[in-house]
């Protein structure tokens, strides 16, 4: 009798052992390992169809760093899609840091260092580096999905607006100002620049009214010009903006063509940006 007890109570151990959960399973961490591995990749070659049908369950959410959060995965896909039509090309990285399981769930820690150049003209590429948490579900078929996934970054955002609005709106000025500047588009010119503007350069300074004339100079001829390297900075209602112009160019008879750095000072007055102050420097 004292044996069949044993075997029963051996054999109720085995089978709770069997049902228990198993927790910090080595092979679930590289199933998920690999799973970010293609991730990576996906990135990359902007697969968008497999972060929907491997990456993300139905219910998954993101959670954006300055942004509200994104519920499912089409909103996802939408937000994701988004994010691809800012840049010609992107590489990233997502090195996993530490995955710990139970069962079917697990919670995922690790880094990411990204890149991207941006398709709109006249920008410098972006970089960012940060780091990122994901909740993922074992699915019925054994493979691992995200349903929870927050990242943020590692760099300091002096400027930063939703979604970049006002950065944009400030960008689109520096467009519109080169473009009139070429034109000698004084109705233009004269919106863009505050009452108060102030410009200097080697030249000197110069008030908005000698600024104006010295564009509108017929001994000023701009043949070509191109902006780049153009980064907003914004302050609430202050704003600065960096970049280089590029020029082919003669002022009265002389070559002026070159290249030149500058920075613009905006004020938001009355919910329009105009710059009050600019300073440029010949790079030789």
């Amino acid at each position: 009798m004292k044996t069949t007890y044993a075997v029963i109570l051996v054999s109720v151990l085995l089978l709770v052992s069997a049902c228990a959960q198993k927790v910090n399973d080595p092979a679930d961490a590289q199933a998920i390992r690999n799973l970010m591995a293609e991730y990576e990749k996906a990135a990359i070659s902007r697969d968008l169809a497999w972060f929907s049908s491997n990456f993300f369950t139905d219910d998954a959410v993101e959670l954006p760093p300055n942004e509200p959060l994104v519920a499912g995965k089409e909103a996802i896909a939408a937000a994701t899609q988004a994010s691809f039509d800012q840049f010609s090309s992107s590489q990233e990285t997502v090195p996993v840091e530490e995955v710990l399981s139970s069962g079917d769930l697990a919670v995922v820690r690790g880094t990411y260092d990204w890149t991207g150049t941006p398709k709109a003209s006249g920008l410098s590429a972006a970089s960012e580096q940060g780091k990122w948490t994901g909740t993922f579900r074992r699915q019925a078929d054994g493979s691992w999905k995200c349903f929870h996934l927050i990242w943020n970054s590692d760099l300091p955002a002096p400027g930063a607006t939703p979604k970049g609005v006002e950065e944009q709106a400030l960008l689109q000025i520096e467009r519109d100002w080169a473009d009139a500047a070429m034109k000698k588009d004084t109705a233009a010119l004269e919106n863009i620049l505050a009452a108060d503007f102030i410009g200097q350069s080697a030249d000197g300074v110069r008030n908005k009214r000698q600024a104006l004339a010295s564009v509108m100079s017929s001994a000023v001829k701009i043949e070509s010009g191109a902006l780049s390297d153009m980064k907003p900075i914004v302050f609430g209602d202050a704003a600065v903006v960096h970049g280089v112009w590029t020029e082919k160019s003669t002022t009265g008879g002389k070559d002026t063509s070159g290249q030149y750095r500058w920075t613009d000072t905006f004020v938001k007055r009355d919910g329009r940006w105009q710059c009050v102050g600019s300073y440029g420097v010949k790079v030789e």
